[in-house]
C-alpha cells in the first residue's frame, strides 16, 4: 500500500471515530448532558472558592504580621489570643509577651518588689514551655522556646542556688540537640554550659556568690518547695518533658 493511500485510510478512520463521538453526544439523553454541565460548573466553583480562600488567608496573615510589626499592646494581645495563638504571627506575639514577663516586669523590677516579678518569671517559664510544645520541630521557634525555659530556670537561682545545676541540664540538652546544636540558641546554650560547668569550678562558684549577693541586696526569700513551678529544672529524665496534666 502506497504511503498516500495509507495516510488517506488513517484519516478516514479518525474522521469516522470523531463522527461517532459527535453522533453519540447528539443522541445521548439530555440527562447525561446536564450531568456533565453540573460537574463542570461544580469544578469551576470549587476552583473559585479555593482561590478566594487562599487570597483571604494570605491577606489575613499579612495583616497579622503588620499588627505584630506595629508592636502596640492591644495588637500583641489580640494576636496571642486563643483564636490566633497557633498562627505564626500569634506564636511570635506569645514569644513577645513571654519576654516582657521575664525581662520587663520580671528581672527589671526585682529591686522594687521581688514577689511580683519572681512570679512573672515563673509565668514566662510556663509560657516558654507551652511554646516549646506548640512549636515542636519548628527550626526557628522551638530552639527559642527551649532557651527561654533554661534562662528562666537560671533566674530562679536568686532564690535557690541549686537552680544553677538545673539550668545547666537545660543548656546541656539544647547544646546537644540534634537539630538545634548549631543554631544561635544552641551555641549560646553551649557557652553558658561551659561557664556553669567549668572544670576548675571557679566560674560556677563566682556565679553562685553573685546570685547570693543579689538575693541579699534585693531581700529575696529562699525558694520554698511548695512555691516551685512543677517540672522545671529537674535533673532526672528529659528536662524538656511537659508534666502530665492531672485529671480534675
Amino acid at each position: 500500500m502506497k504511503a498516500e493511500q495509507r495516510k488517506e485510510l488513517e484519516t478516514n478512520v479518525l474522521a469516522d471515530k470523531m463522527g461517532r463521538v459527535v453522533q453519540r453526544v447528539k443522541t445521548s439523553p439530555r440527562r447525561t448532558v446536564t450531568f456533565y454541565i453540573v460537574i463542570g460548573v461544580a469544578v469551576v466553583l470549587a476552583i473559585g472558592f479555593s482561590y478566594r480562600w487562599y487570597r483571604q488567608s494570605a491577606e489575613s496573615a499579612a495583616e497579622q504580621w503588620v499588627r505584630f510589626d506595629d508592636g502596640a499592646g492591644p495588637y500583641i494581645s489580640s494576636l496571642a489570643s486563643k483564636e490566633l495563638a497557633d498562627t505564626p504571627a500569634g506564636k511570635a506575639a506569645r514569644f513577645q509577651l513571654a519576654w516582657i514577663r521575664y525581662w520587663e516586669i520580671g528581672i527589671k523590677r526585682l529591686g522594687v518588689d521581688p514577689v511580683g516579678p519572681l512570679k512573672e518569671i515563673d509565668n514566662a517559664a510556663e509560657e516558654y514551655k507551652k511554646l516549646a510544645v506548640d512549636c515542636k520541630d519548628d527550626p526557628v521557634f522551638e530552639p527559642q522556646a527551649l532557651l527561654g525555659v533554661a534562662v528562666c530556670v537560671e533566674a530562679k537561682a536568686l532564690q535557690d542556688r541549686t537552680r544553677l545545676e538545673a539550668a545547666a541540664n537545660l543548656y546541656d540538652a539544647l547544646a546537644k540537640h540534634e537539630k538545634y546544636k548549631d543554631t544561635a540558641e544552641g551555641k549560646f546554650a553551649q557557652g553558658r554550659l561551659e561557664q556553669l560547668r567549668d572544670k576548675s569550678g571557679k566560674i560556677r562558684a563566682e556565679l553562685s556568690t553573685t546570685y547570693e549577693e543579689l538575693q541579699r541586696a534585693l531581700n529575696i526569700r529562699d525558694l520554698q518547695p511548695q512555691r516551685d513551678f512543677d517540672g522545671f529544672g529537674q535533673p532526672q529524665g528529659n528536662p524538656f518533658d511537659v508534666p502530665a496534666k492531672k485529671d480534675k
